[in-house]
């Protein structure tokens, strides 16, 4: 057995930079895993329309299959918000396949009531809501806002991401919101506490599901003489 369990950390963006960005924020939260950080090759830059997902889809599933053909992992993280190719790999690979926003809208109904989501993007609030219709939870999603600016753009300027995100979050209304999306991870963390507020930051929700899955994995193995 492993000292630390193995987690592929799939960026579902074709972005060197954002899988860099992914790595150091999960390598931070959770140093008891093993992250192995991947870039599939040939995909957007930055999923950001319907056909953007589809067209990740087949990258990030080529990319998993490849990295466990080397030696099979514990788990893996589809580090993108729009979570391309994830039911595709859960009917292929025997291990845990975790999404961002599966497992963020997981975490803010196990935190509390009803949850808003704040992205970013012109197409992102349509396909949110017909994910979150997906997964069956309408009626906990309590509305998705849109933060103003480009995903690159915000990357390269925090504080002014932090500041969107602030006042996006202080006006939906909700006393859960997730922050979804690879290029507002981490801002959780920076912008602290808001009063009457939890903010959910993405990568953490899937890092967190990461974990109790790989516990659960190795519980469910553990058999008692």
């Amino acid at each position: 057995m492993r000292d630390r369990p193995r987690i592929l950390l799939v960026n579902g963006n074709s972005s060197q930079s954002v899988t860099d960005r992914l790595a150091g924020l999960a390598r931070a939260a959770a140093p008891q895993l093993d992250f192995q950080a991947l870039t599939p090759p040939g995909g957007p830059a930055y999923v950001s329309t319907p056909v953007d997902v589809a067209l990740a889809t087949g990258k990030v599933v080529e990319t998993i299959a490849a990295a466990a053909r080397e030696e099979k992992p514990d788990a893996c993280l589809i580090a993108c918000f729009g979570e391309p190719g994830m039911i595709e790999a859960r009917a292929r690979f025997k291990f845990p396949i975790v999404g961002m926003a599966e497992a963020s809208m997981l975490t803010a109904m196990q935190l509390g009531g009803n949850f808003a989501i704040l992205t970013l993007g012109e197409h992102w609030p349509a396909m949110l809501r017909d994910l979150v219709k997906v997964y069956g939870v309408q009626d906990r999603c309590a509305g998705i806002e849109r933060i103003a600016g480009t995903p690159f753009e915000l990357m390269e300027n925090p504080r002014q991401a932090a500041e969107s995100v602030r006042a996006a979050a202080q006006k939906c209304g909700a006393q859960i919101v997730i922050i979804g999306g690879a290029a507002l991870t981490g801002l959780a963390s920076a912008i602290g506490p808001l009063p009457g507020i939890q903010l959910v930051d993405c990568l953490q929700a899937s890092i967190a599901q990461v974990v109790a899955l790989t516990a659960y994995r190795r519980m469910a193995s553990f058999r008692s003489p």
